[in-house]
């Protein structure tokens, strides 16, 4: 081993004992030594300040004529009866004591003082290992004055007030018993003190206090254990702790069994009706905890009828109190949705009154918007919104379902303290997780259609910003539209913004695709509705199109108020905006101009994918609708580019170019399925409002050969389909056909499309 020699390593270097010594002998100082000394120099300094302070304080009392001090240098008690009356204090002879015992009379606690009462800390000795933070309290101190009964007796017959003597208290302490099994050992509160005062004991009685949950003793023996010891006592301590935590420990090793996958059926079946053994007669005390309130939901995950119901049966008292708690709402929310008609009425009939309360508490909320949105039927509804305008219809319910606007009628002069209890509850819940109930929506829908200007100038302040958060119910969505009629155009562009990467998720909801018609319908800065709506639109077109409410979104941008394509319900909806006072543009360049943004991918797509959507029963429609020409029932005149028209009728010649093969096993052909028949139709009904090159009827008879032609009279529908291009096409196109078509084949079919066609054919001019 090779010895380091310490001489030459500190070679050249001085010892110091600290950075004082340090910086005395000129050695360089770091960062932290200097922050050191900087520390250090600060608590002299103050150090002395203090000193010097109490130095001369000293001085000036005992100069000072209105000193507490005799010109001996003694001090009267404080504690006199003279500091409360008109007469001065008598002098006391002079006594040669120290200062410190003088300190005594007025109970203040130094630790030079040797004869001085000396009592055990009432505070804890530390927080608890298992201690909570709710359940730390404040310790009070106080300040017992002990004064002997011989004293108080002499003190009232003289009027000269006596000092109370001095007497020595000694305090006894008992050791601290080492905790064993026992549980009153191991929850003992605190060492147990006497105090003896000469022959008398003086007992000062103290605030009571909430029992200590670890006591010194036991985190002293904690401190000797090792790991798995401690957590064993730990477990012991905290089940003793809880009236109920040896019942939980084994309710939660039952349900560990009963949920183990490796568990046998019969060993199940057994562990479950010990389990209800358990938590029968104590289930209202162990719904409430994270742990145990699994074990009960366990029991109603069994469904056996029998434990379902005993359990409700128990619970019943509970419903209001469990809806508000975090985990016992679970179980309310099962019974509504696997219990019987009897159980869900009697639950929704336990929110009767408390409503209001429920919608306050996030997770009461939860529950009663479950059960008014999913079970509860249309007069239930009535009950539970009918809370919400005032106490009286708490009491007082009428059997006949009416809206807040047919109640007003009826009592007008309850509108001020219905629409008050409206806004009040809308105001409290307004900017929580709830506003996504239904439950919310309809109550701001019912004050909104019943309320004034200004009130309504509010509602719209508070939710300009979050109208995409509650469209996706019917209430919610018709909130949301008549809110984006009522605005200015100021809060309209807000409101537009706010559908940023939103837009796509609204054309594709139920409820919610109806605030993007609105919008299209009344806000006039196109430019921006493009921007942020209708371009997000067209990047996910194939999306759209494939959804069911999607494509109603994209066929309104292509054909406005269009009963082909939205409901007459949705249209009658979108009429009431039409007189709103802030829509000025004109329709006509409001649907141009939207309809302009969305031509190009809307196109591109169609002719990428028309086999797809021309075969498609669901979609005929829609393809028919968009390369269709402007009509009478249009609001604007549409046009479809002449680039887009060609690509798709190119498209569909291709289809039809294939053979045709009739009752084909592998597919239709085009002219004898169902949806592509009544897309050539529905599209060549407009070639004579076209140019010949843009026809579909041309392309047709241009991609498919003469005898491909002549076999389509074999079918019912293809005869229908000759016969609309004899009716619209072009001259040479017709001659084409009539080539394509023999004549004698023609005449032994009898269909009703071979009849019509051969009376066309008739009817044509001979060619020369």
């Amino acid at each position: 081993m090779v010895k380091i020699d310490n001489k030459k390593q500190f070679k050249g270097k001085k010892k110091v004992k600290n950075v004082l010594e340090k910086k005395a002998k000129g050695l360089k100082l770091n960062k932290v030594d200097r922050k050191r000394i900087v520390k250090i120099e600060e608590k002299a300094a103050l150090k002395t300040k203090v000193d010097k302070a109490v130095k001369e304080e000293l001085e000036r009392l005992k100069k000072s004529s209105t000193s507490v001090f005799d010109n001996d240098g003694t001090r009267e008690s404080l504690c006199s009866e003279s500091s409360f009356g008109s007469q001065p204090a008598p002098k006391r002879q002079s006594k040669k004591v120290s200062f410190s015992g003088k300190l005594e009379h007025t109970k203040v606690f130094d630790k030079r003082v040797k004869d001085l009462q000396i009592k055990p800390s009432e505070a804890s000795p530390g927080r608890g290992i298992l201690r909570t933070p709710n359940s730390a309290k404040k310790v009070v101190k106080r300040t017992v004055k002990h004064v002997a009964t011989d004293d108080v007796e002499e003190t009232q017959n003289n009027s000269t007030p006596v000092a109370p003597p001095k007497k020595k208290v000694k305090a006894v302490f008992k050791e601290p018993k080492q905790p064993e099994n026992n549980e009153e050992e191991q929850n003992e509160d605190a060492e147990n003190v006497e105090e003896n005062v000469g022959e008398e004991e003086v007992a000062p009685v103290f605030k009571k206090r909430a029992p200590i949950k670890v006591t010194k003793s036991v985190k002293e023996k904690l401190l000797t254990m090792d790991r798995k010891e401690r957590k064993a006592f730990l477990r012991e301590l905290k089940l003793k702790r809880k009236p109920e935590g040896e019942r939980a420990q084994k309710c939660k090793e039952l349900w560990e069994k009963i949920r183990s996958s490796k568990t046998p059926i019969a060993e199940k079946d057994e562990a479950v009706h010990k389990l209800y053994g358990l938590v029968k007669g104590h289930a209202a005390k162990l719904i409430y905890a994270h742990d145990t309130s699994r074990v009960i939901e366990c029991l109603v995950g069994t469904e056996r009828e029998g434990i379902i119901n005993n359990l409700f049966n128990e619970l019943t008292p509970e419903i209001v109190r469990m809806s508000k708690n975090v985990y016992s709402k679970f179980f309310v929310k099962k019974m509504l949705k696997n219990g019987s008609k009897e159980q869900r009425e009697i639950i929704i009939n336990a929110f009767r009154g408390h409503a209001p309360t429920l919608l306050r508490i996030t997770h009461a909320a939860e529950v009663l918007e479950y059960a008014y949105n999913d079970f509860a039927n249309a007069h239930q509804r009535f009950n539970i919104i009918s809370e919400f305008y005032g106490k009286e219809f708490i009491l007082f319910r009428s059997d006949k379902i009416k809206s807040l606007t047919e109640i007003l009628k009826e009592e007008p002069g309850k509108k001020n303290v219905i629409l008050q209890h409206l806004e009040e509850i809308i105001e409290a819940v307004n900017g929580k997780e709830t506003l996504r109930l239904s439950i919310l929506h309809k109550l701001m829908l019912d004050f909104f259609e019943n309320c004034d200007e200004e009130k309504k100038t509010n509602l719209l302040d508070s939710l300009k910003d979050k109208i995409p958060e509650f469209i996706h119910t019917p209430d919610g969505a018709k909130l949301a539209v008549k809110l984006i009629w009522f605005a200015p155009a100021k809060e309209r562009k807000l409101i537009v913004k706010n559908f940023k990467d939103l837009s796509v998720k609204a054309a594709m909801e139920h409820f919610g695709h109806r605030v993007l018609l609105a919008i299209f319908d009344s806000v006039d800065d196109t430019v921006l509705v493009n921007k942020f709506i209708v371009s997000e639109l067209s990047n996910e077109i194939k999306k759209l199109v494939e959804d069911e409410w999607g494509e109603k979104v994209v066929h309104y941008l292509v054909h406005p108020r269009d009963g082909r394509g939205i409901d007459k319900g949705e249209i009658d909806l979108l009429k009431e905006g039409d007189s709103n006072e802030h829509s000025k543009k004109p329709k006509e360049d409001r649907y141009a101009q939207l309809y302009a943004a969305l031509t190009e991918s809307l196109y591109c797509y169609l002719a990428a994918n028309i086999a797809e959507l021309i075969l498609e029963a669901n979609k005929s429609r829609f393809v028919a609708a968009c390369l269709e020409t402007t009509s009478q029932y249009d609001l604007f005149d549409r046009k479809v580019p002449s680039d887009a028209r060609k690509s798709c009728n190119k498209a569909i010649a291709e289809i039809a170019s294939k053979d045709f093969v009739p009752m084909d096993q592998e597919g239709f052909h085009i002219i004898e399925h169902q949806s592509g028949n009544f897309v050539l139709n529905a599209i060549m009904r407009c070639d004579p409002n076209l140019p010949e090159d843009e026809r579909l009827s041309t392309e047709i008879v241009q991609a498919v050969s003469k005898q491909q032609l002549g076999t389509w009279i074999t079918c019912n529908k293809g005869c229908h389909v000759l016969l609309k291009i004899l009716q619209v096409g072009s001259k040479s196109t017709i001659e084409k056909v009539r080539q394509a078509i023999n004549r004698k084949h023609l005449d032994g079919y009898s269909s009703k499309g071979a009849n019509l066609l051969k009376q066309h054919l008739d009817s044509l001019p001979k060619s020369k």
